[in-house]
């Protein structure tokens, strides 16, 4: 008889059972699975004879002892097993379910990276389009305001500590433009300043309007060297300047011009001079563009 076999539900008969219970069980299954009555089972023999062992087991009362703690081992066994199969398949589905909610994790950051690189790209695009329009309107107000006064070309810068000479100044300076001229005036009690001519009016806005200066150029004050900042760039720093608006005072006078014409005779008086360039510009700035004047002069001279 196999060891795995079940000898109560071979006899179909309770744990419980009694020996009388196990006699009636055993002659009913004897006789309903004898040889003899089945001829065409070739499996029938083997199977009675499985059915006489189970009997003469159980009724032997140390063997039947011994085969119920047997059974109870293995059944206890069973039941480890099929809670350890439980459990796995409980971890099987949960690591399906983690690799399922993963995918979709995945999924959706691939397309919320896809999404922020296009979005990522169409502002490139569109900082680009905004550079070269600004880069556009700024050569176009350059070539407008190249043809301007000197003084609006000019910065003053002022400083301490440190010592400057034409060279480093023009070294620190030249990132806003092309520099035409760099005068260094004499130093009073510790400070030093100079004069700053660019060859174009937008390099020297672009000093003055600087708003993340490097280190080097956070170092000096800067200031207009007429003062005010000049007509010429109006609007686009988006200030506003002392005498904008109509220049001719409503007491305006006319008289006749020598080719028969009516001509407005402005009343000069209303004039604000401050807002003249130049009018602000300290001695210092005046020596110093009057020596850079004179230089240039006698270098054209030797030529």
């Amino acid at each position: 008889m196999d060891s795995d076999i079940d000898v109560y539900e071979l006899l179909g008969v309770s744990v419980e059972a009694s020996d009388k219970e196990l006699t009636k069980a055993y002659r009913v299954k004897a006789l309903q699975h004898h040889p003899d009555k089945n001829r065409n089972n070739p499996n029938a023999a083997k199977l009675f004879h499985d059915i006489k062992a189970a009997y003469d087991m159980l009724s032997d009362p140390q063997l039947r002892s011994d085969y119920d703690d047997k059974r109870r081992a293995s059944l206890a066994k069973r039941q480890r097993l099929d809670a350890l199969s439980s459990q796995r398949k409980r971890m099987k589905s949960q690591l399906e379910k983690d690799e399922r909610d993963a995918r979709h994790s995945r999924d959706q950051e691939r397309a919320r990276m896809h999404d922020e690189a296009a979005r990522f790209r169409d502002e490139t695009r569109r900082d680009e389009a905004r550079r070269d329009k600004q880069m556009r309107e700024h050569v176009q107000r350059e070539e407008v305001m190249e043809e301007v006064d000197e003084m609006d070309r000019s910065v003053r810068v002022r400083w301490s500590g440190a010592t400057h000479d034409r060279e480093s100044l023009a070294r620190v300076f030249a990132v806003f433009g092309e520099l035409e001229e760099v005068a260094v005036a004499p130093s009073h009690s510790g400070r030093q300043s100079a004069l700053l001519v660019y060859k174009s009016v937008a390099a020297a806005h672009a000093l003055m309007n600087t708003r993340a200066p490097g280190a080097e150029v956070a170092a000096f004050e800067r200031f207009w060297a007429a003062g005010a900042e000049p007509r010429s760039v109006h609007g686009v720093s988006g200030t506003k300047m002392p005498g904008d608006g109509p220049r001719l005072p409503a007491n305006e006078a006319t008289r006749d011009s020598e080719q028969g014409r009516r001509v407005r005779i402005p009343n000069i008086s209303a004039i604000d001079v401050r807002s003249l360039p130049g009018a602000n510009m300290s001695f210092s700035d005046f020596e110093s563009l009057t020596l850079m004047r004179m230089r240039l002069y006698q270098d054209s001279l030797a030529k």
